[in-house]
């Protein structure tokens, strides 16, 4: 797998000043979170990381200060847990970065 494609993914509205709006920059996070679909990932993890994008990420219904928020905090318990590979676990911290960025942007 190769995390340098998401890294700059998730950096991507930041770079050069360019103006993203904030839902296409929450559709960006969703694709990466996506990478955690992966073999190397346990199953639980794999379910959960889904779960977080489309229950919360992605979900238009709820306040999106909620969504992110949630969504943070979904990926926080995934990051905590001991059997995520290592380089997920840094793929989450640069994720809960970037939602960071967005959700100060929000509020």
């Amino acid at each position: 797998m190769n995390l340098k494609p998401a890294y700059l993914v998730v950096n991507f509205a930041s770079i050069g000043g360019i103006h993203v709006d904030i839902e296409t920059r929450l559709q960006q996070v969703a694709t990466v979170i996506n990478q955690i679909d992966d073999p190397k990932v346990p199953r639980n993890i794999r379910r959960q990381a889904k779960e977080a994008c489309d229950q919360w990420l992605l979900n238009k219904s709820k306040k999106l200060d909620v969504r992110i928020a949630m969504s943070q905090s979904k990926l926080e318990e995934l990051y905590e847990d001991p059997n995520i590979p290592p380089e997920f676990g840094t793929l989450i911290l640069m994720i809960n970065t970037e939602l960071e960025k967005i959700l100060t942007e929000v509020l």
